[in-house]
């Protein structure tokens, strides 16, 4: 039972982590700063997931 309780606080803080983040971003968003990098849920991971999504919907082109 403490194992489970251990695995759920940790799986909380990456929650809440991810959650900041994405505060953050959209703080800097609707105020025209510029954005945080990407992060991942786990943080040994890449934001390029991320970066190929924004890219497709066509915001990260300059023209």
């Amino acid at each position: 039972m403490e194992l489970v309780n251990l695995l759920l606080i940790a799986f909380l803080a990456l929650l809440l982590r991810k959650l900041g983040w994405c505060l953050l971003w959209l703080w800097r968003y609707y105020h025209n700063e510029p954005t945080p990098e990407p992060i991942s849920f786990l943080p040994r991971r890449t934001g390029e997931t991320f970066d190929r999504h924004v890219d497709q919907t066509g915001r990260g082109k300059e023209e």
